[in-house]
């Protein structure tokens, strides 16, 4: 048993670093526009508050400032650079979620699937690995599963949506939400209901991975119970009164988010972006890489061969994506009908597609160790890396620039402020690159009292000093190497060869 443990240690220990890594060097985490100067520097009550600009959008905008205070205030003492430091920060929190995240799912197949540690730790590497590759097509600017179009998305999105997985692979190794209140101690309990706390109050595109989960339980209990004739409406209810406490609570989380001015033009053109969101969740099987479609499709047929009978996992599978795809269809029409093929929001379906994908390559490798071979198909992706080879993934900021180019310009933008305070000053003028999207996004013309907030309260200028005139420069362009493209333009040049996906 120790030694099992120690395995997952390590093991858990390399996927950190190798994130760590990625998020730090390859592909580093950065403040970069608007968005990620205010939610690095202000800290929301933990609470949803009726009438905010989010009101149910508690764990990132909790977490991301915090975790930012973190890098200011400890890591940047150590290192005296305040970009770099947020980056580590950020990279840090990032990395420990993440790598619990694909623990947790080698944990599961060992727990539940008759697997040996080394074995899950194998399937596990696959899972990780598919991660990365979904998306790949060339040689440069891909997108990943873990990638976002900036810091604030990668925390309301991603990293919501790993905590809400997390959640279910351990309620699925205790047997569901009701055997895990029902069979652990008080510690993990109290743990669960924060962590549940957050994952409900984290975002609508991410919570539904949790509520897809418990919805199906729910409904093949009842199932279950109205087929042998012994539905007993409070004894339906006693049995699962956990599960239907946090669907309750994930339902008032829903209407709660519909009092905020995010929601203001939610619910309006729905049924005119309903068939526009469902075509496009239909033609997102051409985003993914062609090697894991491929892959996918011979380890379904196989396995169908192989399994003539109907398999109870297979129908809450089936369910889980469902009622996720449903949900996300729907959400997507009433804001914008691209967010459905959007990474931050794919990753909550990804996550039951590449869960049930493992479980049935897993079940073909028990039957014939043979069939573990079929793994060498996703190795054509290598191939793909050779067709316009250059930057393989897409940076985590809106202009797809390098980390140099962000702090550089992070640093050009503090030293316009300190600048203005050594001359003794309470207003100034700030410069910023000019951008092509409407009121100069990413950086916006309100950016500048958002940065100037962030900085005073993270103690980089003693005193606040207000933005009174606003500038967007292309000089600034010129300077630090910027194009003006926004967010629509960075999604079609990921998907230049699937054109028909957007309008321009």
């Amino acid at each position: 048993m120790k030694k099992t443990v120690l395995l997952y240690i390590i093991y858990g220990g390399l996927i950190f670093g190798g994130l760590f890594f990625f998020f730090t060097v390859l592909n580093p985490l950065v403040v970069y526009d608007a968005d990620d100067w205010t939610y690095i520097g202000i800290i929301r009550k933990p609470i949803p508050i009726i009438g905010g600009w989010n009101p149910t959008r508690v764990f990132p905008e909790v977490f991301m400032p915090l975790v930012s205070y973190f890098g200011v205030y400890i890591i940047m003492p150590l290192i005296h650079n305040y970009c770099f430091s947020l980056t580590i920060a950020h990279a840090l929190f990032s990395s420990a979620l993440i790598a619990l995240y694909f623990v947790v799912f080698s944990l599961l197949l060992y727990k539940k699937k008759r697997v040996s540690a080394p074995l899950s730790i194998l399937y596990g590497i696959l899972f990780v690995v598919l991660h990365f590759i979904m998306y790949i097509h060339k040689g440069n600017n891909n997108l990943l599963l873990l990638w976002s179009i900036n810091l604030t998305c990668f925390y309301f999105y991603i990293l919501s949506a790993v905590i809400n997985a997390i959640l279910v692979m351990v309620f699925m190794i205790y047997g569901g939400v009701n055997a895990f209140f029902h069979n652990t101690g008080i510690i993990e309990k109290i743990l669960a209901v924060i962590c549940i706390y957050f994952a409900i109050n984290s975002n609508l595109f991410s919570s539904v991975i949790l509520a897809a989960y418990v919805g199906t339980e729910l409904i093949i209990e009842l199932f279950l119970v109205i087929r042998n004739g012994n539905f007993h409406i409070k004894e339906y209810a006693g049995k699962n009164i956990f599960s239907l406490i946090y669907l309750v609570c994930w339902i008032a989380s829903n209407l709660l988010e519909t009092t905020g001015g995010r929601a203001g033009d939610i619910g309006k053109g729905v049924l005119a972006n309903l068939i526009k969101t469902i075509l496009l969740e239909l033609s997102s099987v051409f985003i993914i890489n062609i090697f894991i479609t491929i892959f996918a499709v011979v380890v379904g047929i196989v396995w169908l061969r192989k399994h003539q009978q109907n398999s109870s996992a297979v129908i809450k599978l089936l369910l889980y994506i469902a009622l996720t795809v449903s949900y996300l269809i729907l959400l997507s029409a009433s804001s914008e009908p691209t967010y459905i093929i959007r990474p931050e929001v794919n990753i909550s379906v990804a996550f039951y597609l590449l869960l049930g994908l493992i479980l049935a390559f897993k079940e073909l490798v028990l039957i014939n160790k043979q069939n573990f071979r079929l793994v060498l198909i996703l190795a054509g992706s290598v191939l793909l890396l050779f067709i316009d080879p250059g930057k393989v993934f897409l940076s985590n900021n809106y202009s797809n620039i390098s980390y140099e180019q962000c702090e550089n310009l992070a640093d050009d933008i503090i030293n316009q402020f300190k600048s203005a305070e050594e001359n003794g000053l309470t207003e100034m003028t700030l410069i910023v690159p000019s951008y092509e999207d409407e009121g100069n996004w990413p950086l916006s013309d309100f950016a500048g009292e958002r940065i100037a907030n962030t900085l005073y309260n993270h103690g980089i200028t003693k005193s606040f000093i207000s933005v009174n005139n606003y500038i967007a420069s292309e000089e600034k362009n010129e300077y630090f190497g910027i194009n003006g493209y926004g967010d629509n333009e960075r999604l079609m040049e990921a998907f230049t060869q699937f054109p028909f996906l957007f309008n321009r």
